[in-house]
């Protein structure tokens, strides 16, 4: 859920801005609303046009894309500023394709602690990703980006070793800042819809999960 108030990359917050275009109050026959954010907003996904002209946007995708039937649960506790390696995840079984690392991070949701000293990646973890595990089509996780804010070099060079459409394989999508409070155990299937905008790097998405 997007709510008016969001933790953001770097930033304790950001406020969503509604205009009311009609109104039951003022006589209309109905409630419409335009609304203004950031595509990287709330939970969202990260294609290559993200970091690449020539990459794809979230609206290029087919919708088979967006179902992972083998996602992968990763406990993973993480502290303020860690940067995953690839001894971090260590084996991921065969055929998965969805690697969800669940870390608590989320605890910290709207603290300077989320915004500002979050978790991040190695550039070599998505290239030994890419490498040993073709399989897996995308990446998420419970803290705000895949670039730990306080060395965001690094953070932009990992964001190009998963998304490099001229890598090895394929690009690993990135779902950020997802809400993985519950109990994660009997998770079945992942679906996650993005919204589709036409020309738009990447998209804020609902990510819907299946249990048995």
């Amino acid at each position: 859920m997007i709510k008016k108030e969001n933790p953001v990359y770097g930033q304790l917050s950001a406020e969503l801005s509604s205009i009311s275009v009609k109104s039951i109050d003022a006589g209309d026959s109905s409630n419409v609303f335009r609304f203004t954010m950031e595509n990287h907003w709330g939970t969202h996904i990260d294609c290559p046009g993200h970091f690449f002209e020539e990459g794809l946007k979230a609206a290029d995708y087919p919708a088979e894309t967006w179902f992972f039937k083998k996602p992968f649960i990763l406990q993973l506790e993480l502290k303020e500023n860690e940067i995953i390696s690839p001894e971090h995840i260590g084996l991921i079984p065969e055929g998965s394709d969805l690697l969800i690392i669940q870390s608590g991070f989320s605890h910290f949701r709207g603290t300077e602690k989320y915004s500002l000293y979050n978790p991040g990646f190695k550039p070599e973890t998505g290239t030994w990703l890419r490498r040993e595990y073709p399989c897996v089509r995308a990446v998420g996780f419970d803290f705000i980006s895949l670039s730990p804010y306080q060395n965001r070099e690094l953070g932009r060079e990992a964001h190009r070793a998963f998304l490099d459409p001229r890598g090895i394989n394929s690009p690993i999508l990135i779902i950020e800042d997802m809400d993985l409070s519950g109990n994660l155990s009997n998770l079945f299937w992942v679906w996650v819809v993005p919204l589709r905008i036409e020309e738009l790097d990447s998209a804020p998405c609902t990510v819907i999960g299946v249990f048995k």
